[in-house]
């Protein structure tokens, strides 16, 4: 009996949303993934009981992508959930456990091992934040409530996610990620609101711009906080994602029982979407918190020494993105490391993850075999067909992650409001999100699409 067999029982205890067993009508999936998102921003305004003063911000930069709030309960934001899917993918493409996902019994170990390796990743991560200096060093005691709050609220994530997965639209991993950079990008640019260490000025751009155009002298550059020339950047980092996810290539294809039956297979330019920029930043953003647990607890400094939130020198400090115009001038060694970094991590991770997800030209040739489909002018065969995909997919694949990595580094020196990464994130999940919604319409509309819209 195998490792994952044992564990069954262990599964069967872990709480589990249920899948619905009927059709969610569309404004009920809207009503789901309202209310989570609600709860999530609620969660995120709960301070962690027991902290005193100000908490280091470990994630720093990267926090947009794991969708957390700092010295709240949801601190470790997706963190866990991210991780506990890369390791899975990681262990199944390697066969260091080998599951048959065509069968029900093996789907539900392969999701019984990933909830169970995201628990343990709650309670792992939430160790190592407090035990690597974020709160200071209080008591024992207040650590220990302290993780535990933690490890609670990053579970409360795992669940949502599910709700959101299995009664909702998309993933709750996306729709958090896309909630959060959206909340950050509207009150940067609309609020009319004030802080201490700039009065008179309010934070929102526009208004501030609004301000001073009536005052006669318009402002279109701040230092500390936001201005108009990053609205710009963020305007046209946003048309180009759009213009960039909208882009693809379509294969015709027939059906070979039925003459004149026709369609197409689209390769989108973005074909790995947006994963391979989740999974660089996830693992720059871990890199980041063992190099500062390291440096806080051992003194060791070769991967990093830490001023507040951000690294002053070792290998982190090339590995954290110059932000502004300004810094990427003044250091452009430490901007060409991060963006090479970027696009290299993107292509990675990109052509990695189409063989892990079954993406890959003779997967999908396979598929199309067994759907019936075929090439117009060549003969049916699935060998046949994988040589047609393969002059596309992984040159597509290669060029899509080079790009998705090359406008994150862009948008993050342009200081482009929401994080570079976060606004790349945002724009190919709301994207999607939109396509998701017309066919959910469209299947409301017409019931005998929903077999084919896979319903």
């Amino acid at each position: 009996m195998s490792l994952a067999e044992k564990l069954m029982p262990v599964f069967h205890l872990l709480p589990e949303v249920s899948i619905p067993k009927r059709h969610i009508p569309f404004k009920e999936k809207l009503t789901w993934s309202a209310v989570i998102l609600v709860v999530y921003f609620v969660l995120g305004e709960i301070p962690l009981y027991g902290m005193t003063g100000t908490s280091q911000d470990y994630f720093g930069y990267f926090k947009a992508v794991l969708a957390s709030e700092q010295g709240t309960l949801i601190t470790l934001g997706i963190g866990p959930v991210v991780m506990a899917g890369i390791f899975m993918q990681l262990f199944q493409g390697a066969e260091i456990f080998k599951f048959d996902l065509t069968t029900h019994e093996g789907k539900t170990v392969f999701q019984g091992l990933q909830k169970l390796l995201a628990i343990f990743l709650c309670i792992f991560e939430a160790f190592m934040f407090v035990w690597g200096g974020a709160f200071g060093r209080p008591g024992t005691n207040v650590m220990i409530f302290l993780m535990l709050q933690m490890a609670a609220g990053a579970f409360l994530v795992l669940l949502m996610d599910e709700v959101v997965t299995k009664w909702g639209f998309g993933s709750g991993v996306s729709l958090f990620i896309a909630g959060g950079v959206a909340k950050d990008i509207i009150w940067r640019t609309f609020s009319v609101l004030e802080v201490e260490e700039y009065p008179g000025q309010w934070i929102g751009a526009i208004p501030q711009f609004v301000r001073s155009v009536i005052a006669g002298t318009p402002t279109w550059t701040r230092a500390g906080l936001p201005d108009m020339v990053q609205v710009l950047f963020t305007v046209l980092i946003f048309v180009v994602v759009v213009y960039a996810e909208s882009m693809r290539v379509e294969i015709p294809l027939s059906y070979g029982k039925y003459k004149g039956v026709r369609g197409r297979y689209p390769i989108r330019f973005i074909y790995a979407s947006v994963i391979p920029v989740i999974l660089t930043s996830a693992m720059i953003g871990s890199a980041n918190l063992v190099a500062r647990l390291l440096n806080t607890r051992f003194g060791w400094e070769f991967l990093g020494t830490f001023e507040g939130s951000s690294a002053t020198s070792g290998l982190m400090y090339y590995l954290s993105p110059p932000v502004g115009l300004d810094q990427v001038a003044s250091e452009p060694i430490r901007a060409l490391v991060y963006l090479l970094v970027m696009v290299g991590g993107c292509i990675l991770f990109a052509t990695m993850w189409i063989e892990l997800t079954n993406m890959g030209p003779r997967s999908v040739a396979e598929r199309l075999q067994q759907s019936g489909m075929q090439i117009p002018g060549f003969r049916r065969d699935p060998r046949v067909v994988e040589k047609v995909l393969n002059r596309y997919i992984p040159k597509v694949t290669i060029m899509g992650g080079a790009t998705i990595g090359l406008l994150a580094a862009f948008a993050t020196f342009t200081n482009a409001l929401g994080t570079g990464t976060g606004i790349l994130l945002t724009v190919g999940i709301v994207y999607r999100m939109y396509e998701d919604l017309m066919r959910e319409q469209m299947s409301e509309m017409f019931p005998a699409l929903r077999s084919f819209l896979g319903e």
